[in-house]
C-alpha cells in the first residue's frame, strides 16, 4: 500500500507544473540524506573489519609461534587470544570471542593456527532500514615449522675439501645416527665404490653425491647454513699428574712420591776489610748486595723416593775476595740458610708390569697385556700405537694428542676403551663447568698442532674392538676401516676429514639404550600468515 501511494503521489506531482524548484529539491533530500547515512555506516563497517583483521592476523602469527617451539606449544591458544585482544580498540566492546584452532596446511596435519572473529552492532542508517544489527567477519591462518635439532655420529669439520667424507669400496655403514660435513665443496660427501649406506640423514655446508640420492632413503639436507663444530670451544685439560714425563714399558715401574714441600730461604750478605779472613774488620758497602729472605710452598709435588715427613735444614757460609791490597783488602761474606718442610707424604706405587699412569709420554706403543689407569694421557709429539694380539683396557681414560701425535689401532687385540664421565674429571681438578663440556671425551687432538699428517689417524679393528666416546680431531683426517663396538657410551668421530674405507661394516654407534646427543646444527623455527 505505502509503494503504491508514494507511485501515485509521484505522479500527481510530476504533472504539476508549479513549485518546479521545491519539488525537486523535497524529492532529492531523501536520497541526499540516505547517501550520506550510508556513507556513515560504511565507512564504519570499514573501520571494524580493518581493525578486526588484523586483530586476526596477529592473533593466528602469534599462536603459530607458540605452537612452533616445544616448550610453548600447549598455549598456542592463550598466546593468540592475548593477541587478539591487544589488537582491539573500536570493537573492544562488541566483538565474539574469537575461535582458535589447529588446522592442516599444504598437505600438513594441524600445521597451521586458524583464527576467526566477528563483532555485531546495530548502526544509525541500515540498522534503520533492516531493523537488524550489522555483523563483519574476519578469518587468519598462519602456517608454522618447528625448529630441528640434528645430532651426527661422523662430522668432517674442513670447511672447503671436497670429499671432506669419503665413502669409498664395499664399506657398510647403516648405524642411522647421522653424517655431517662442514665443507662449502661442491662434493663434499663423496661415494668412491658401492657402500651399502643408512646414514639416516646426511647434512652438508655444501653438496653431496648425487650416488646417495638415488642409493638411499636418507633425509639429504645439501647447501645448510649453521653447521658448527661441537667442540670448538673446548681446550684440553692437563691435570698436574698428567704432566709428569713418563716412559711406557712393559717392565714394573717405580714408585713416585708426592708432597707438600715449604721452603724457607734466608740469605744475608756482610762486608769486611782486612789483609785475610783472620784479621776482619766491618766495612759498609754503599752499593753491596741485599740480603733476602724467601719462603715457597708447593703442594703435592713430586719429591725423590724415600722422603719423609719432617724438616731439613741447610746451611751455608762463602766468602768473596773483592780485590784491594793489606789492610785496603774488601770481602763478601754470603750466609745462606734453607728449611724445607715435607708433609703429606704420599707414594703411589709404581704397579706390575703392563700397568700405565696418566703423565707425559712420547710413544705409547703397546707390546704387553696393558691396563691404563683412569686419567689424562698426554702423547706429546710421538703415537699411541695399538697392535697384535695383546689385552689393552681402560676405563675413564682420556688420550691428548701433542704436536703432530698419532693413534693407530689395529685388528688382532682385544681392547676396550672408554671415556672419562664428568665426575672423573672434577676427581682430577677440572672444574665442573668444563668437565661436563669434556665428559665422554675419548682422544682430543690439541687444535694448535700440526696434525698428524698424510698419515693421519687410523681404526682398524674388529669385533673385539670396544671404544666408548668421542674422538675430535680438529687438524687431522681419520682412516677408519674394520669396525668397532660400543658397550656404555656413543662412539662419535669429528676429524678435519674422514675416509671410511672398503673393510668398514659399522652398524651400530650407540648401544640399544642411547643415542648420540651431540648437536651440529639447529634450524629455527618458521611461521608465514597464509590466509
Amino acid at each position: 500500500m505505502i509503494l503504491k501511494f508514494m507511485r501515485e503521489t509521484v505522479k500527481n506531482i510530476s504533472s504539476c507544473r508549479s513549485g518546479n524548484a521545491t519539488m525537486l529539491v523535497a524529492l532529492g533530500m531523501p536520497v541526499l540524506i540516505g547517501g550520506a547515512g550510508m556513507g556513515v555506516d560504511v565507512t564504519q563497517w570499514y573501520m571494524w573489519k580493518r581493525e578486526l583483521q588484523f586483530a586476526v592476523d596477529q592473533a593466528a602469527v602469534a599462536g603459530a609461534w607458540a605452537a612452533a617451539e616445544t616448550e610453548t606449544e600447549g598455549t598456542y591458544s592463550q598466546r593468540a587470544s592475548q593477541e587478539f585482544l591487544a589488537n582491539l580498540s573500536v570493537t573492544d566492546d562488541f566483538h565474539a570471542d574469537p575461535v582458535i584452532q589447529l588446522a592442516d596446511y599444504a598437505g600438513g596435519t594441524d600445521n597451521s593456527v586458524a583464527v576467526s572473529a566477528t563483532a555485531t552492532k546495530e548502526l544509525p542508517f541500515t540498522g534503520f532500514l533492516t531493523g537488524k544489527a550489522a555483523t563483519i567477519s574476519a578469518y587468519a591462518q598462519a602456517s608454522f615449522e618447528e625448529g630441528v635439532t640434528f645430532t651426527s655420529c661422523l662430522i668432517a669439520l674442513d670447511e672447503e675439501d671436497e670429499g671432506a667424507v669419503t665413502i669409498g669400496g664395499s664399506a657398510v655403514l647403516t648405524a642411522s645416527c647421522g653424517m655431517a660435513a662442514l665443507s662449502t665443496d661442491a662434493l663434499s660427501i663423496k661415494v668412491d665404490g658401492n657402500p651399502e649406506v643408512e646414514a639416516g640423514w646426511i647434512l652438508s655446508a655444501g653438496g653431496v653425491d648425487e650416488w646417495l640420492k638415488t642409493n638411499t632413503d636418507d633425509v639429504i639436507m645439501e647447501y645448510m647454513e649453521g653447521l658448527y663444530d661441537p667442540f670448538s670451544e673446548l681446550s684440553p685439560p692437563n691435570p698436574t699428574e698428567s704432566r709428569i714425563s713418563r716412559t711406557y714399558s712393559c717392565s714394573a715401574a717405580n714408585d713416585t712420591t708426592f708432597a707438600d714441600v715449604a721452603i724457607r730461604t734466608i740469605t744475608q750478605y756482610s762486608y769486611w776489610q782486612g789483609p785475610n779472613r783472620n784479621n776482619l774488620e766491618p766495612w759498609e758497602n754503599e752499593s753491596g748486595r741485599e740480603s733476602s729472605n724467601v719462603y715457597n710452598e708447593d703442594e703435592g709435588i713430586i719429591v725423590p723416593n724415600g722422603t719423609e715427613e719432617g724438616t731439613v735444614e741447610e746451611d751455608e757460609v762463602v766468602w768473596r775476595d773483592l780485590g784491594g791490597n793489606g789492610q785496603n783488602k774488601k770481602w763478601e761474606r754470603r750466609d745462606y740458610d734453607r728449611t724445607t718442610t715435607y708433609r703429606n707424604v704420599v707414594i703411589v706405587e709404581g704397579g706390575q708390569a703392563g700397568n700405565v699412569r696418566p703423565g707425559t709420554y712420547t710413544n705409547i706403543h703397546i707390546g704387553c697385556d696393558t691396563a691404563f689407569a683412569p686419567g689424562v694421557y698426554n702423547i706429546n709429539g710421538g703415537s699411541l700405537r695399538i697392535n697384535g694380539q695383546h689385552e689393552v683396557n681402560g676405563a675413564g681414560v682420556m688420550f691428548v694428542l701433542y704436536n703432530g701425535a698419532s693413534i693407530s689401532i689395529n685388528g688382532g687385540a682385544d681392547i676396550n676403551l672408554t671415556a672419562m664421565t664428568a665426575s672423573d674429571l672434577m676427581n682430577v681438578g677440572v672444574s665442573p663447568e668444563d668437565a661436563n663440556d669434556l665428559a665422554g671425551m675419548l682422544v682430543f687432538e690439541d687444535r694448535e698442532g700440526p696434525g698428524a699428517g698424510n698419515n693421519g689417524q687410523s681404526f682398524n679393528g674388529n669385533a673385539a674392538t670396544v671404544l666408548n666416546g668421542t674422538m675430535y680431531f680438529p687438524k687431522s683426517e681419520v682412516f677408519f676401516a674394520g669396525t668397532a663396538s660400543v658397550t656404555s657410551m656413543c662412539l662419535m668421530i669429528a676429524a678435519n676429514n674422514i675416509t671410511i674405507t672398503g673393510t668398514t661394516d659399522m652398524q651400530t654407534f650407540c648401544p640399544s639404550d642411547s643415542t648420540e646427543d651431540t648437536t651440529v646444527v639447529s634450524t629455527e623455527s618458521k611461521v608465514r600468515l597464509v590466509a
